[in-house]
């Protein structure tokens, strides 16, 4: 506003000066208006433009991280809502809390199933510890109206909203972003379900396996001659995890600029399709459908997996053409390193029966120790396939910090993976595992919003929220 009113006094005394110039007998009254005038009121503009730029940004507010440690990391201040469940939603929630977001999870009165999901020690689910942590726990029902609109009052407060239900379940209950945009300019909604929110299947079950499978995943992963092969581990929630958190800071790094939020649409399917490799561009080209080969690659040779004397396991690379001839004269086959007919990866496909026989053969003579060793002096691309004791004991794991070890009041010392990103000067921080007890946090954070004890305790009287239940456990 001041710059505006100083600009407005600069073109009113451009005028008056010109008028004077005028009478002078200087330059003439068209002419001042068209230089002077012109560049005072070209002046206003801007300064309109930098009013209502400035207007477009959300305002601030007071934000609380209820008790416990402080958080800390490049997120310290962003506020997110999770309405999720196994797993991607939670997921992507986990790492924006790990650089520092109150991440505040609204759970089902009757807990999120990843509370009896995987393994446990003392009836405590221990898979829950880690993808519930940094994470305050409120138990509302979402299904009951009075439930949605204390949801909606905590998404009023927040950044960004994550939900991963099927596409439809948001608008039933009022959390839809065109509802919740009225509330928050500002907020990012991200959602993520098994198809997306558009198209023929978006109103089909999805979860992880499915899109594994549908992705083509599972069909190139598994031995030539075997089935294809699912993974063990939820790699597609894991995948659309990590997509769903650089969207969202993305799109708050847009809010920036434009004062707006975002809706977000991912599928569990089209992110895990992404990193696969040439696998489309090979068919779109070239009508090529790729198969299953077992460790090996279809681009690179030598590529596997190799079994050792003391039947432990190597994994071998060979992706730059460099690295092979140095590999062979490792095995003892300096004639193939001397090979014109083996100098690029193409070539080397067509002997790979041969040369993964030959290297195979050398490594199965001795312990896996002396081949990491050998190959390592030889600068060859090696290292060893660990299982989760060997993980716990390597050097670089303890040098890097890859694990962290925090106490919980439920399961005594934990150790789990760290996280990934290591800042320099304002890394993030775990400084707490999923709490165990449904809704723990569900009364502080209502009264953040301003509801009395009495209407607190009328709520869950009338079974819309759950204050400091019961862990649910398994065995």
């Amino acid at each position: 506003m001041a710059a505006k009113k100083k600009a407005t006094r600069k073109a009113a005394g451009a005028s008056k000066a010109a008028k004077k110039a005028t009478k002078s007998g200087g330059p003439s009254k068209k002419s001042v208006k068209a230089s002077s005038v012109a560049k005072a009121v070209r002046s206003v503009k801007l300064a309109g433009k930098a009013k209502s730029a400035k207007v477009k940004k959300p305002a601030k507010r007071a934000r609380s991280y209820g008790k416990g440690p402080k958080p800390q990391g490049p997120l310290v201040g962003l506020r997110v809502v999770e309405l999720g469940m196994i797993f991607a939603g939670p997921l992507v929630c986990s790492l924006l809390s790990d650089l520092g977001a109150d991440v505040i999870k609204v759970e089902h009165p009757d807990g999120d199933d990843v509370r009896l999901t995987g393994k446990f020690k003392h009836g405590k689910g221990v898979w829950w510890a880690v993808t519930a942590r940094n994470k305050r726990m409120t138990s509302i029902n979402v299904s009951i109206p009075e439930g949605a609109d204390i949801v909606r009052k905590i998404i009023g407060t927040a950044d960004v909203f994550v939900e991963n239900f099927r596409p439809g379940r948001m608008k039933q209950w009022g959390l839809d972003y065109e509802t919740l945009s009225k509330i928050n300019k500002g907020l990012v909604m991200l959602h993520i379900s098994g198809y997306g929110q558009t198209g023929p299947y978006s109103r089909r079950p999805g979860m992880g396996t499915l899109a594994e499978a549908f992705s083509g995943f599972a069909f190139i992963t598994g031995e030539k001659d075997g089935p294809p092969t699912l993974p063990s581990v939820p790699i597609a929630d894991g995948v659309a995890s990590i997509t769903g958190a650089y969207a969202i800071l993305a799109a708050l790094l847009n809010r920036e600029k434009t004062g707006k939020g975002d809706e977000i649409d991912i599928s569990l399917y089209e992110p895990l399709m992404s990193i696969l490799g040439s696998m489309i561009i090979d068919y779109d080209q070239l009508g090529h459908i790729t198969s299953r080969r077992g460790n090996r690659s279809t681009w690179t040779v030598p590529r596997n997996a190799y079994r050792t004397k003391d039947d432990k396991w190597v994994a071998v690379s060979s992706a730059a053409n460099s690295i092979a001839p140095r590999l062979f004269r490792a095995v003892g086959r300096p004639d193939w390193a001397e090979d014109p007919t083996l100098a690029t990866n193409p070539q080397r496909f067509k002997r790979v029966d041969e040369i993964d026989d030959g290297i195979a053969e050398w490594i199965r003579k001795h312990d896996q120790a002396f081949v990491l060793e050998h190959f390592h002096k030889a600068d060859v691309v090696a290292g060893p396939i660990n299982d989760v004791a060997a993980i716990f004991e390597d050097p670089q794991v303890k040098h890097r910090g890859t694990l962290r070890e925090i106490e919980d009041p439920d399961l005594g010392k934990v150790r789990l993976q760290n996280i990934v990103p290591k800042f320099t000067r304002n890394p993030g921080a775990i400084r707490w595992l999923g709490k165990q007890r449904i809704g723990v946090d569900t009364a502080e954070v209502l009264k953040e919003l301003g509801y009395s004890k009495a209407e607190i305790k009328r709520l869950e009287a009338a079974g819309v929220i759950k204050l400091d239940g019961e862990p649910v456990g398994g065995h």
